[in-house]
């Protein structure tokens, strides 16, 4: 009887939030796709964030829990960031904030004027951005 509660108990555990839906798309810088970036939804108030990683043409998909696709529904801040890459120097980063390891400008990230709708659907959000 207990080992079939566990069994139970556990098979919920994958059941998608019906406040979140899938959201994927594409990220480009001037045009050109923007890969290794992290790209997150941030909905006010109450709510688990909705992150994932763009891969080498630019395009992502949201994650707002372990193997759990998608961001909050309404309208969510998006922030995306996007370290230099490293030459490989020992001690290259020591002493260097944060802002000077971003590549790109505050305004997509710290300073984000992005913001993003979630809708009650699969959604495919794309961003253009502009490095000037």
């Amino acid at each position: 009887m207990g080992l079939l509660l566990v069994l139970t108990w556990g098979c919920g555990g994958d059941q998608i939030d019906p406040e979140y839906k899938p959201v994927s798309g594409t990220v480009t810088l001037d045009g050109q796709p923007l890969p290794d970036a992290q790209i997150s939804f941030v909905p006010p108030g109450t709510g688990s964030s909705g992150s994932g990683f763009t891969d080498e043409y630019g395009k992502y998909e949201l994650y707002y829990a372990a193997r759990r696709g998608g961001a909050k529904l309404g309208e969510n801040r998006v922030f995306i960031t996007k370290n230099k890459p490293s030459t490989g120097k020992r001690g290259e980063f020591a002493g260097v904030s944060e802002a000077d390891m971003e590549m790109l400008p505050a305004r997509y990230n710290r300073k984000t004027e992005l913001t993003a709708t979630v809708e009650d659907k699969r959604n495919e959000i794309n961003f253009d951005l502009k490095s000037k």
